[in-house]
């Protein structure tokens, strides 16, 4: 169930609505089938509105979360492994006792704080809702990571000189009460440790048309409006920097990244009006429109041949196409989705199989995804030996 829902860095319920985000939904299994992209009117930040409550997405990446690739029996990919290295290179400076206290924030499988144990740091422990991250992170790294929510993480007594929040913050949906668990388990003076999509910088970037809407993200920071959060909540920067990092193959992730340091006192007076982050998702939004319109077209080729097909991967890329090109109207077999949590559930009344369902088939393979569609190619290629001829949407 949806609810209007006030900024979630200064509360206001004064708004903008710069475009309308829409998905089909996978049975028993998507959190959201749409929402608006708005901007503050009071302070400028962005979020999308009209989504259901925290608890439908604690839900949501307790039972169906993606983090643990199946694929890969748990490995990282060689980006993701990259992009950790790089990510504890940022922090290791910024904490001066290796014998701090680090708990990492939605770790997944742990990689990071392996990292971090790597360049002298040994007291490390992680949180992740899913129970198949921690065991891959026990299995993988002999790191220990607690199956909890963050509103659970503040009813426990352990303390923490650094937490680390890497993709997280843009993810959830009452950041205040999310703020009152951040600090209870910081000890005074703590560091805050923040990474998030960069807003501004959506659109510098080739990916698939209105990907960074997702059905995951649910908030838009530019550097401005992470420090107008951090500042409501009584956290002082440290350090705040804009990079970018390549996400998979051919494909480049926008980041802020910035520490902050726990203060005894809030400043709610003293926010700075950001225009920037309506700015970014607006020449984001111009952006992905030609593309959009390309894809369109491409899909409406697929549905003119009729021939039965098969569509691998049942996240944002299809769930939007679904809900907004002409996908729906193909003559769809079945979906191939590598994440086994989604196995024998539906998607627009079809199955979702495993990969290794597609042996012996013949049908034409749609990969409908531009982030992962370079993997996923070699993965039926290579792994499952499948000649079915594939469906590629982008040129990367």
């Amino acid at each position: 169930m949806t609810r209007a829902r006030g900024c979630p860095i200064c509360g206001s319920a004064e708004r903008r609505v710069l475009f309308t985000q829409q998905f089909a939904a996978v049975e028993s299994a998507t959190p959201v089938t749409g929402y608006e992209v708005v901007v503050c009117g009071r302070c400028g930040g962005g979020y999308a509105d009209g989504i259901p409550e925290q608890a439908e997405f604690d839900a949501y990446y307790r039972a169906m979360s993606k983090y643990e690739y199946h694929q890969r029996d748990g490995a990282e990919s060689e980006f993701d492994t990259r992009r950790m290295a790089v990510i504890a290179d940022i922090i290791a400076p910024v904490v001066p006792d290796t014998g701090a206290r680090i708990l990492d924030v939605g770790c997944a499988t742990g990689r990071l704080l392996a990292n971090l144990r790597e360049r002298g740091f040994p007291n490390v422990e992680g949180a992740d809702p899913s129970p198949a991250c921690a065991a891959a992170a026990a299995r993988l790294y002999d790191i220990r990571v607690h199956t909890l929510t963050l509103e659970e993480l503040g009813r426990r007594p352990e303390r923490y000189d650094l937490v680390i929040l890497v993709g997280v913050l843009e993810h959830l949906r009452d950041l205040g009460e999310s703020f009152a668990h951040l600090r209870r388990i910081l000890n005074p003076g703590g560091l805050l440790y923040v990474e998030v999509p960069d807003a501004t910088a959506f659109a510098d970037w080739s990916n698939a048309p209105y990907q960074d809407f997702s059905t995951e993200h649910i908030n838009f920071f530019a550097p401005l409006s992470l420090d107008n959060l951090m500042r409501v909540h009584g956290f002082t920067r440290v350090f705040s920097q804009q990079n970018h990092r390549e996400q998979s193959w051919k494909t480049v992730m926008s980041n802020v990244s910035a520490a902050y340091r726990m203060d005894d006192a809030t400043d709610v007076g003293g926010l700075v009006y950001d225009a920037d982050t309506e700015r970014g998702l607006v020449r984001y939004i111009e952006s992905c429109r030609a593309e959009d319109a390309r894809l369109r077209e491409r899909i409406e080729a697929i549905v003119l041949r009729g021939e039965p097909i098969l569509v691998w991967g049942v996240g944002t890329h299809t769930t939007r196409l679904l809900a907004t090109s002409r996908l729906a109207d193909a003559n769809i077999a079945g979906f191939i989705e590598s994440n086994a949590r989604y196995h024998g559930k539906q998607l627009h009344g079809r199955p979702i199989l495993a990969p290794e369902a597609l042996a012996g088939r013949r049908e034409p393979v749609l990969v409908s995804s531009r982030v992962f569609q370079h993997e996923i190619a070699l993965q039926i290629r290579n792994t499952l030996r499948c000649t079915n001829e594939l469906i590629l949407l982008y040129d990367v």
